[in-house]
C-alpha cells in the first residue's frame, strides 16, 4: 500500500515538473518573441522617421538645384538619377547591407536571455 502512494506521488511530481518545465518553455518563447517585435517596432519607427527626413531633404535640395540650373525639373530628375542609383546598390549589396545586421539583431535579442 505504502509503495503504491509512493509511486502515485512520484507519477504527480513528474506531472507538475512536466507542466512546470512547458510553462518555463512558453514563458521564454514569450520573452523572445517580444523582444524581437519591440526591435522591429524600433526599426520601423527608426524607418518612418528617416522617410521622412530623406523626403523633406530631398525636395529641398531638388528645387535648390532647380534653382541653380535654371530649369526646375532638372533638380528633380537629377535626385531621381541619383536614387536609383543608390537603389541599385542597395539592391546588389542587400546581404550585406540590409539582411546581415537584421538577423545579427534578431538572434542578439533571442540569445541576450540564454546567458541570464
Amino acid at each position: 500500500m505504502e509503495e503504491k502512494s509512493k509511486i502515485e506521488r512520484l507519477i504527480s511530481n513528474i506531472k507538475l515538473y512536466a507542466e512546470s518545465k512547458l510553462d518555463l518553455a512558453i514563458l521564454n518563447v514569450q520573452d523572445k518573441l517580444s523582444g524581437v517585435v519591440a526591435l522591429i517596432a524600433s526599426y520601423l519607427l527608426l524607418a518612418f522617421l528617416a522617410f521622412f527626413i530623406i523626403l523633406f531633404l530631398s525636395l529641398g535640395a531638388a528645387w535648390f538645384i532647380g534653382e541653380k540650373t535654371g530649369v526646375p525639373s532638372m533638380g528633380y530628375f537629377s535626385l531621381a538619377g541619383f536614387y536609383l542609383i543608390t537603389a541599385i546598390l542597395i539592391y546588389v549589396f542587400r546581404e550585406k547591407l540590409i539582411m546581415a545586421p537584421i538577423i545579427n539583431a534578431i538572434i542578439k535579442v533571442i540569445t541576450i536571455h540564454e546567458e541570464d
